[in-house]
């Protein structure tokens, strides 16, 4: 495997020289041989179930529970994916939008009980968006340790409760059915600099990487306080497929953060890459590309997640956009060995609820009638082939 990486590296290198930021099928698809064909159910338009293409991982969608009045919607998410996300009910001002005031929502892991699914990843603990006022104003007219002792208080407590509330939600086998969080999301700028203190509250109060340090280290020890000892806990950003810059700064940070151990166990357990992508983003080479963003992460010897993937319609065509819901599933299983990979989830379920709105065009299902597209007969062939 590390020859036909690196003959891949050195393929690639001297091609990324000659092509523009887009490539054709044929000049990439010599390039990807994958070592771990699978022997899973093939393709068929009449039996296709996402799930059951690749058994090796988990195939996951975010789902709304603002969407669950429509049975189209409900019936492929119950149905298509093995692994859940809350796009929004689980995030720090959904839960606690007024401080000490904590709103559980139970409507996605009961949607998963409900169904069968054994898999809720939780989304997302700390986040420099979506802070409520009261936390941004917690620090008043405090100073120094006093201040950064009320934002770690802030922190700690949040953690401590949400983690204490989901970890009574069990799964069909009696097990924690939240299996993973991410504990910090999109703390990089595109230029691989921290977020600045005037756009991330955590970074302004704790410091940038303190403030990173602390999450991970306070959501070991409380999972652990709580018998949680499998949750696995992950850094989740966008980006890595465009910015070389922001990819190798968050190797760097998870790469620091994995040598931190509580009770010797390390604090962070993997990474997330989510994907948000287009039709016009490169897919191999060295530089800003697909290729380059997953194997980064993979080398990092963390468990890697794709997980919030989506591919937008941006000028070139419907062809593009097929060929990258093809490979992108094709170098996950290539450059992430079995045993580190928590699997691809696709971030909702048709256009019609995608967050870039139904133009973006940018998931497996067609607005309003749910209809396979050509996508999700690329992204299954990838996941199987």
């Amino acid at each position: 495997m590390k020859k036909l990486i690196l003959a891949f590296f050195a393929a690639a290198s001297l091609a990324a020289c000659k092509k523009s930021t887009t490539e054709t099928p044929q000049q990439v698809e010599g390039l990807i041989k994958l070592s771990n064909k699978v022997s899973n159910t093939p393709y068929s338009p009449t039996n296709p179930l996402l799930k059951d293409a690749n058994t090796d991982f988990e195939i996951g969608a975010a789902i709304n529970e603002g969407k669950f009045g429509n049975a189209l919607y409900t019936g492929l998410a119950s149905s298509q994916y093995n692994s859940i996300t809350a796009e929004n009910q689980m995030k720090f001002a959904n839960i606690q939008a007024s401080q000490n005031v904590f709103t559980y929502g139970t409507n996605v892991t009961n949607f998963a009980k409900n169904n069968g699914i054994n898999r809720v990843h939780g989304h997302a603990i700390m986040w420099y968006s979506g802070v409520p006022a009261w936390v941004t104003n917690a620090g008043g007219s405090a100073t120094g340790e006093t201040r950064k002792q009320i934002y770690r208080s802030i922190l700690y407590n949040h953690i401590n409760k949400v983690f204490s509330f989901y970890y009574t939600q069990k799964d069909a086998n009696g097990n924690p059915l939240v299996k993973s969080w991410d504990v910090v999301n999109e703390a990089f700028n595109d230029d691989g600099t921290y977020r600045s203190n005037a756009t991330n509250v955590w970074a302004r109060e704790l410091g940038a990487y303190d403030a990173i340090r602390l999450a991970f280290l306070y959501a070991r020890q409380i999972a652990d306080g709580l018998g949680d000892t499998n949750l696995k806990l992950f850094y989740n950003d966008y980006g890595h497929e465009y910015s070389n810059a922001k990819t190798d700064a968050i190797y760097n940070l998870v790469n620091t953060l994995k040598v931190i151990t509580s009770n010797n166990k390390p604090i962070i357990d993997g990474v997330g890459l989510q994907m948000h992508t287009s039709n016009t983003r490169t897919v191999t080479g060295n530089t800003n590309s697909i290729y380059y963003g997953i194997s980064k992460m993979s080398a990092t010897g963390l468990l890697v997640h794709i997980s919030e993937l989506d591919i937008k319609l941006n000028g070139g065509t419907v062809a593009d956009q097929d060929y990258r819901w093809y490979n992108i599933p094709k170098i996950y299983r290539d450059l992430v060995p079995s045993a580190r990979r928590w699997g691809i989830t696709l971030w909702n379920i048709g256009d019609s609820d995608n967050w870039q709105g139904t133009a973006a065009a940018a998931t497996l299902y067609a607005p309003t009638t749910y209809a396979k597209k050509s996508a999700y007969t690329n992204f299954y062939k990838g996941l199987n082939e």
